[in-house]
């Protein structure tokens, strides 16, 4: 389950707006920011995909070598969700049981369901999506990048 409540205010908005309320400001977690290789053994689609996102997602400063396995598991379960995407696409919904009992789903419904329920939970994770930019911080060290087109 996700964070709940309104979105919170970036520190650089409660620092302009004070703090009526007297709360203590929340203490931002960081790691010192790198881009981790990518494993050797990450597939051809999962290494497509480490490629897309890890030059928008250092681009906008979020990255650290602590990164590495989040990424890479958010990276091969890409490749799985798209694997069992294209099954599903070649074949039959339904497919036939082998003890001859009639219809039942495709096996492969389960493989794309736990793909896309990893690659989801792992992309807010890594802010890979608009909620989780915009519930986000951007961290200190700025180079004015707002990070358009991070997704393309």
């Amino acid at each position: 389950m996700g964070a709940r409540g309104p979105i919170s205010q970036p520190d650089n908005v409660r620092a302009l707006r004070g703090n009526p309320g007297g709360r203590p400001t929340p203490k931002r977690v960081t790691a010192a920011p790198g881009v981790p290789d990518a494993p050797e053994w990450l597939d051809e689609e999962a290494t497509a995909e480490w490629g897309r996102v890890v030059p928008d997602l250092d681009r906008l400063g979020v990255l650290a070598m602590v990164d590495r396995a989040a990424l890479a598991t958010y990276c091969a379960a890409w490749s799985k969700f798209v694997a069992a995407e294209q099954l599903l696409q070649s074949d039959d919904l339904v497919a036939e049981r082998r003890a001859g009992n009639g219809p039942a789903k495709n096996p492969a419904w389960q493989i794309w369901r736990e793909a896309a329920t990893t690659v989801a939970a792992l992309a807010k994770e890594l802010f890979l999506t608009p909620s989780a930019r915009l519930r986000s911080v951007k961290p200190e060290a700025d180079d004015g990048n707002e990070g358009e087109d991070i997704l393309d």
